[in-house]
């Protein structure tokens, strides 16, 4: 028997670890010494970065927790969309999300973990020694294989990897910050690196590498239809959420830099692998690489837990061809498998174009592709999407709902603030920046 609703299965908890496994990936990890570098080495104003960065997340999190608190039907920022543009803006921005942005993300997800993955074994592999190898894209359509079927086959299980992931993920940061702040000397170093001086273009390519790490966040609203009692956890979550991700990556900043020196780092050095060294002895760098894992695991959970409603989301709104067969839920799984089968055809299909972006151009010649930035576009337009429902509240609030001045001036100005500077520095970029 098969049914065309879902229950409420998820906490608070759940959903705060949705947020934070999500934007917290193994981008913290390896972007840290980059940031340094491009303010060259100065920590104060890295720290300044970090803080500029965060403005989107955490007032674009004040911003849309007002829509959560309105609505909690199935689509998550597709009903926020119709809410504040219509139906059309509604329609595009679920279309947009479910062909383009979700299955972009979780193939290039996927293929990251594969790279850490035959790191910690010694393997060849592109991001680390920079060998091309058919293992990492056969590894990356089993790890797609094995998310998707813990999903579909056990949503509780998935929540609670999520969970674990999290709080595996934020160990290595606490114990990695928190060596750097007790082994180094975090006011010398803030204090030494007021040498350096850092240019306004400086600034704003650390910016563009930072910013990026804080992407994933929209993610939640997706499920709140599954969130128990949606109306206060979600908010809740999307408020909280961002400070933790923000207090975590200012710490680590600050430890890693503190124990390293900016120095150390200028002159092109590693970091994270003296810092695991220092604190782990020789086995270090593996047990960092296995937490690395993990983290990028716990992201592509997320994005999938999130993905496999959204094909649900259209076919309840009838505006996917084969709605009627998308539409139904498994009564024994509780999860729209059909949905998630679609979902992880078109996920596959991005697996493809990426192979083809990445091995196919550098192996093949296949000039054609290169230059698609299967990991850096879509996220750049899902900006253009969230700026619209900050925009809204701006000028219009939301309808049913009393604002005060922050709600309706203040936070949805900082979060359109955030978003139009993701876009600017995007297109006068020409970095192939990664979102995790």
């Amino acid at each position: 028997m098969e049914q065309t609703t879902q229950k409420r299965k998820f906490g608070l908890l759940t959903t705060v670890a949705m947020i934070v496994g999500i934007v917290v990936g193994s981008g913290i990890f390896f972007k840290s010494p980059q940031i340094l570098k491009q303010v060259n080495g100065n920590i104060p104003v890295g720290i300044a970065v970090f803080g500029v960065a965060a403005i989107g997340i955490i007032f674009g999190g004040l911003t849309i927790s007002q829509y959560a608190q309105k609505e909690d039907h199935v689509g998550g920022v597709i009903t926020y969309c119709e809410m504040a543009w219509g139906k059309t803006i509604g329609y595009i921005t679920g279309w947009f999300q479910c062909v383009f942005y979700y299955p972009a993300i979780c193939s290039v997800i996927a293929w990251v973990a594969a790279n850490y993955t035959c790191a910690l074994f010694g393997w060849p592999n592109l991001l680390i020694n920079g060998q091309h190898s058919w293992h990492v894209w056969g590894l990356a359509v089993l790890y797609l294989i094995g998310s998707y079927l813990l999903n579909c086959l056990s949503t509780i299980n998935a929540g609670r990897f999520q969970n674990i992931a999290m709080f595996m993920k934020l160990g290595a940061l606490i114990v990695l910050a928190g060596g750097g702040i007790i082994f180094g000397d975090p006011a010398e170093a803030i204090t030494h690196s007021g040498i350096y001086v850092t240019s306004g273009s400086g600034f704003l390519s650390a910016l563009v590498v930072v910013i990026f790490a804080f992407d994933g966040w929209m993610v939640a609203p997706s499920i709140a239809h599954e969130i128990k009692n949606p109306k206060r956890n979600l908010p809740l979550a999307l408020m909280a959420a961002p400070l933790i991700i923000t207090g975590f990556y200012l710490a680590y900043f600050i430890g890693i830099s503190s124990m390293a020196g900016a120095d150390f780092i200028l002159a092109g050095h590693d970091p994270l692998q003296l810092a695991a060294t220092t604190l782990f002895g020789v086995m270090g760098m593996k047990a960092v690489m296995f937490f690395v894992i993990i983290s990028v695991l716990g992201t592509l959970n997320g994005l999938v837990l999130g993905y496999i409603r959204l094909p649900y989301a259209l076919a309840l709104r009838k505006e996917i061809v084969f709605y009627p067969t998308l539409v139904k839920v498994h009564h024994k799984f509780d999860t729209p498998l059909y949905a998630a089968a679609a979902a992880f055809l078109l996920t596959l299909l991005w697996m493809l174009l990426h192979w083809l972006s990445v091995d196919g151009t550098a192996l093949f010649h296949l000039t054609l592709f290169r230059g698609l930035e299967v990991d850096n576009l879509p996220i750049v337009l899902t900006y253009v999407f969230n700026g619209l429902l900050y925009l809204a509240v701006i000028i219009k609030g939301i309808d049913g709902r009393r604002l005060n001045w922050r709600q309706r001036y203040l936070y949805p100005t900082l979060a359109l603030a955030g978003a139009l500077l993701v876009m600017c520095m995007a297109v006068s970029s020409s970095q192939n920046l990664m979102s995790i």
